[in-house]
């Protein structure tokens, strides 16, 4: 049956289109640039393009289409904020340590 879609077929795509939503306004709010081959370089991030993912993220779209594609929207947030907290942290650590060696 050569181009025929299938139930499943469709719900495996509607749940990838879910997630690339999510990796995107996950990578605006850390100020990585997205890339589908991969690991990409991080860029800086403008507040606006930080403070549309976090809106994304905390509404209620985030929290429904999470539920399509299986996952907690909330949890995403939390981890998100995680990371760019450590980010944050570990490049305060280094301008500190770049300060004391000159």
């Amino acid at each position: 049956m050569d181009g025929v879609m299938t139930a499943e077929g469709r719900s495996e795509g509607a749940t990838e289109l879910i997630l690339a939503v999510f990796r995107l306004a996950v990578a605006d709010y850390l100020g990585h640039s997205y890339s589908h081959d991969g690991g990409a370089p991080v860029r800086m991030v403008t507040n606006r393009s930080q403070s549309e993912a976090a809106i994304f993220l905390t509404s209620a779209w985030a929290t429904y289409l999470g539920d399509l594609g299986g996952f907690a929207a909330c949890a995403v947030w939390r981890e998100v904020r995680y990371l760019n907290e450590s980010a944050i942290g570990a490049r305060r650590s280094q301008k500190v340590v770049a300060g004391r060696v000159r």
